[in-house]
């Protein structure tokens, strides 16, 4: 195994994100290189390669990292595991979460020296501020999507965890819809719907406090996060350091 590489999605730009994130954390345990492939398209955008392109940009993964290098044979996982035996190579694969899944401390390394490439639009808060990421938009109503979603009465229980944590702070909605949907949570919520994703990022990762959705943007934002993490359990395995809801 020359390397690894991460490539193939088409999904959410968060998910992406995740992927290639989970394939550095196991190329750095396996003490082989990590290789960029450039997201091609990404989910949610009017042109899913110039959505892409802004990602690429925002998140500069491959900034100072190789691509996989010419005529060198690229194999997935599966190969490598049955018994590949052909020339060196680069082992593909959409993700690599079920090796990070297992060592998700790791990523604290990742993101050290992933944080100080982001260019995102810059945020702050003029008070102590919990952030609340609601999953909605396309998983409303889809039985599919189902796992992913949470009521409003358990986002109340979880936005009364973290100021009972933390009294005083402001909350602050980040999700989409409209404000009508929302409603039990408590009075001083302030909501940030269907605004633009990068700045969104952003502000999750500045604020001082962040309840995390079941999503891997979510998960992402957690990981760059330097205030206190709450993680609602989903498949993706919490850092140590986060603080699980019930």
């Amino acid at each position: 195994m020359l390397g690894v590489t991460c490539l193939g999605k088409r999904d959410g730009g968060g998910a992406q994100v995740h992927a290639v994130m989970s394939a550095m954390l196991f190329a750095r345990a396996m003490g082989v290189p990590y290789f960029h492939t450039p997201f091609a398209a990404v989910m949610h955008g009017a042109d899913p390669a110039a959505f892409a392109a802004r990602w690429e940009k925002a998140f500069n993964l491959g900034l100072g990292v190789a691509q996989v290098p010419r005529r060198i044979p690229v194999v997935t996982g599966e190969a490598a595991i049955r018994g590949y035996r052909g020339p060196p190579a680069v082992v593909a694969q959409q993700h690599f979460h079920a090796f990070a899944d297992g060592e998700p401390n790791l990523y604290a390394g990742i993101v050290r020296d992933l944080r100080p490439r982001l260019a995102l639009p810059p945020r702050s808060f003029a008070a102590p501020t919990i952030a609340v990421h609601v999953r909605r938009g396309d998983i409303v109503g889809q039985p599919s999507y189902a796992k992913r979603f949470t009521d409003n009465a358990t986002l109340a229980r979880h936005i009364g965890t973290a100021l009972r944590d933390f009294p005083g702070h402001r909350v602050r909605i980040f999700s989409q819809g409209a404000e009508a949907d929302f409603e039990g949570l408590p009075d001083v919520c302030e909501f940030e719907l269907d605004t633009d994703i990068f700045a969104t990022f952003s502000g999750l990762i500045e604020a001082d406090c962040l309840i995390m959705a079941k999503s891997s943007l979510s998960y992402v934002a957690g990981l760059y996060s330097r205030g206190t993490v709450y993680y609602e359990p989903f498949w993706h395995r919490p850092l140590s350091s986060w603080r699980i809801l019930d």
